[in-house]
C-alpha cells in the first residue's frame, strides 16, 4: 500500500530488510544497502505508455524450456557503483529494474543483452517508493519482451524461477543465473520500506539479482526481485526468504513512469502503526467473522486508530474497523489492490469508496489528497 510516509509508519532496526541485496558492487564486494546519490541521465517521457507485449504461453513449460524462453529478455544493468539486473518489458526497448540499482547513476546506464550486445540506456523515470525504475535502449529492432502475470492468478506454493546476474559471476561475458523455488507467501509487507503487497519466495536471490524477473511457468513476470530478509537472531541473512515487487504494482508504476516520467500517488489517509489499534491490513477470516461478515470476505481492514485525523478518509467519514472493498473502479481484496488504486488515481480525484461497517455496506465519497512521498 502506497501512502504518505508520515502516515504509514514502519518498524526499523533488526527487522529491516536488506534492500539492494540484489545489487553487486563493481569491485566484487557485496552491496548491503540501497545506494543514494545523483540522478541518472533522464529521457523525456512519451505521452502514452507503449503496450508491453510478449509471446507468453498458456502452456506450462519445463524449467529448461522456461529458462530458454525468458533468458533472452533478461539484461545486465551496470554502472560505476555496481551491477544489477532487469528485463525487457516492451519490444521497443523499455526495461524494468529496481530503483536502487540505478538511483546512484551519474550518467547513462550500460545495459548488456543476453547475446552480448551492449547499449547505453537512459533512465525514463524512477519510483523510489515501489523501488522500480524504467530504462530505455534503442536497439534499432524489436526486442524479446516479457509480459506481466495476473497477480490474482498467482498462488502460494506455485513454482517460480528467478533469473538475473547474481553476484555478477559472468562479469557480463555470459548468460544470467537461474534459481528455482516457490511462491512462499503473497501480500507481504517489506518492512523498512514502503512496499506492501510483495511476493515472498524461497528461490535463491543474491546480490546482482535486483531488478530481475521472478517468473511463473507460463513465462510471465509475477514480480521484480528486490530484497532479502535478515535473521534478527543471528545478524545474518535469513535462509530462503526473498521478496519481489508484485506484477500489479509493476504494471501501474510502469504506465505512469513512461507516460509522465514519475509516479504521483493519491492519498487516502489511513496508516499509522500496523497493529490491532492502528494501520491497515488485509482482513483475515477470523477478523471478518468477528465483525459479523462471512469468513471469505476480502478487503482491507482499517485499524481502530488507523484513520488519520484531517486526512481524506477521515473527512469522508471513514472509521476504524471499516473494511474497504472498493475504491472507484477498483475492487479491493488486499493491500496490493489499494496500492495500485492510489497509483492510478490522481490527487484531487473524487471517488466512491465502499466499506463494510457493522455488517452493512456503506458508500463514502472521498476526495483524494496528494502524497508528499511519491
Amino acid at each position: 500500500m502506497e501512502l504518505q510516509r508520515g502516515i504509514l509508519a514502519t518498524t526499523l532496526g533488526a527487522s529491516l530488510l536488506i534492500l539492494g541485496a540484489a545489487c553487486s558492487s563493481s569491485n566484487g564486494e557485496l552491496a548491503n544497502a540501497a545506494t543514494t546519490g545523483g540522478e541518472a541521465t533522464s529521457v523525456a517521457p512519451t505521452s502514452q505508455a507503449p503496450t508491453a507485449t510478449h509471446a507468453s504461453t498458456t502452456v506450462t513449460m519445463t524449467t529448461a524450456e522456461l529458462v530458454e524462453f525468458a533468458s533472452e529478455s533478461v539484461v545486465r544493468v551496470s554502472l560505476p557503483s555496481g551491477v544489477g539486473s532487469g528485463f525487457i518489458i516492451d519490444p521497443t526497448g523499455y526495461i524494468i529494474t529496481n530503483n536502487h540499482v540505478v538511483e546512484d547513476a551519474p550518467q547513462a546506464v550500460t545495459v548488456t543483452l543476453a547475446d552480448g550486445s551492449v547499449y547505453d540506456a537512459q533512465v525514463v523515470g524512477r519510483d523510489p517508493r515501489a523501488d522500480l525504475a524504467v530504462l530505455k535502449i534503442n536497439a534499432g529492432e524489436p526486442l524479446p519482451a516479457l509480459s506481466l502475470a495476473n497477480i490474482d492468478e498467482t498462488r502460494v506454493g506455485e513454482d517460480v524461477v528467478a533469473i538475473g546476474y547474481a553476484l555478477d559471476l559472468s562479469d557480463g561475458d555470459g548468460p544470467p543465473t537461474v534459481t528455482k523455488g516457490i511462491v512462499s507467501a503473497l501480500d507481504r509487507e517489506i518492512e523498512g520500506s514502503l512496499i506492501l503487497g510483495a511476493i515472498q519466495t524461497d528461490a535463491a536471490i543474491n546480490h546482482g539479482n535486483s531488478g530481475g524477473p521472478l517468473l511463473n511457468y507460463k513465462g510471465e513476470v509475477v514480480g521484480v526481485n528486490t530484497s532479502l530478509a535478515p535473521d534478527p537472531n543471528t545478524g545474518g541473512v535469513a535462509q530462503n526468504v526473498g521478496f519481489a515487487v508484485g506484477a500489479d504494482t509493476i504494471g501501474a508504476a510502469y504506465k505512469e513512469i513512461v507516460a509522465t516520467g514519475h509516479v504521483e500517488r493519491a492519498l487516502l489517509g489511513i496508516g499509522g502503526v500496523q497493529s490491532e489499534e492502528g494501520g491497515f491490513r488485509t482482513i483475515r477470516p477470523a477478523e471478518a467473522e468477528k465483525l459479523g461478515l462471512p469468513r471469505d470476505t476480502t478487503g482491507v481492514l482499517v485499524g481502530l486508530a488507523g484513520v488519520s485525523p484531517g486526512q481524506p478518509a477521515d473527512l469522508a467519514g471513514m472509521e476504524g474497523n471499516d473494511v474497504i472493498v472498493r475504491i472507484g473502479d477498483y475492487t479491493i481484496e488486499d493491500e496490493s489492490d489499494l496500492a495500485v488504486a492510489m497509483i492510478d488515481y490522481d490527487p484531487g480525484d473524487s471517488v466512491e469508496v465502499d466499506v463494510y461497517r457493522d455488517g452493512d455496506l456503506v458508500t463514502l465519497n472521498v476526495t483524494l489528497g496528494a502524497s508528499t512521498d511519491s
